[in-house]
Formats: structure tokens, sequence, C-alpha cells
């Protein structure tokens, strides 16, 4: 399994962060995709990533979701995937895009704070988090929380990073 992470770093806060690399986020994401047998038979994936401010979450949260605040994370996911049916999933190309995720330096550094986490731990699970949206996950309903919040904590364990919640 081949990921092309492409990284766009438009805040210079991103930069102090050498750990939150493509070869991190390649093994994240590789870990969920290779939960799902129906993934592994995708030879190639591609994902954008978007380390923005605060300024450009509330716009694209503005633009997209018809929220003005800022967010933390936002996903938009270039196929419509149900996850309850994920094991269902086929797809006859061998290579797929995932499509885009933006983070919001500010937000995630004062969370970080405030939860008394660290930053790269953090981000690693909103990394989880929004890779899950991008298969079609949501939080909507408490039954549909409760399975995501699990799978990232399970997720999490394998980077030796303790639950969020």
């Amino acid at each position: 399994m081949n990921i092309n992470v492409e990284i766009i770093r438009n805040h210079p806060g991103w930069k102090s962060h050498k750990l939150l690399n493509k070869r991190l986020m390649k093994k994240i994401i590789a870990n969920i995709l290779n939960r799902y047998k129906n993934f592994r038979k995708i030879e190639n994936f591609e994902i954008s990533i978007l380390l923005t401010d605060n300024n450009q979450m509330l716009n694209l949260n503005s633009q997209f979701c018809n929220k003005e605040k800022v967010t933390n994370v936002l996903s938009f996911p270039d196929k419509e995937i149900d996850f309850r049916h994920l094991l269902e999933f086929t797809s006859d190309l061998d290579y797929m895009y995932l499509g885009d995720v933006a983070f919001g330096y500010e937000i995630i550094q004062s969370e970080a704070i405030s939860h008394n986490k660290s930053f790269e731990n953090h981000f690693s699970h909103l990394l989880v988090h929004s890779i899950l949206h991008l298969l079609g996950f949501n939080h909507q309903h408490d039954e549909e929380a409760n399975i995501m919040e699990n799978l990232e904590i399970d997720i999490l364990k394998d980077f030796a990073i303790a639950s969020p919640y």
C-alpha cells in the first residue's frame, strides 16, 4: 500500500513540530486503512492536508459547513462512504483519493494546553478522527459517536497515545 500525503503549511507554528511529518501521517493512515480488507486491495492512496491558522479554518467552516466559528479540523471526503458498509466497500481501481483535511494551528495548540496533552498527541488524535470522517464515520448520534470514539482509542493505542476521552 502506497500512501501519498500532500502537505501545505501556511502557518509558521507548524514548522516547530518536526515529529508531525509525512512518515507519521502515512503510518497513522495505513493503520486505519489496513483495518478494512477491501482497502488493502487498493495500491495507491492520496490525501491532501492543509496545516493552517484559525482565520482560514473560520473561512473554511463558514464556506463549507455554514458555521461561523473556528474549528480544530475539517474533513472533506472525496467519496461518499457509509462506515456501516465499509466491509462491503469495493473499488476496481488501484488508486483512491481519500480527500482533503484542514487543521487549525492556534486552536489545536490551545486545546492541547488546556487538556494537558502534547501538541503532537492531540494532532495525532485529530488526524485519526479526520481520516475516520473521510471513511464515512461521524458522531452526530450517540451510538455513532461511541463507535467512532472506541475506534479512535484503539488506533491511538497502537501509537502509545492515551485515550483522549
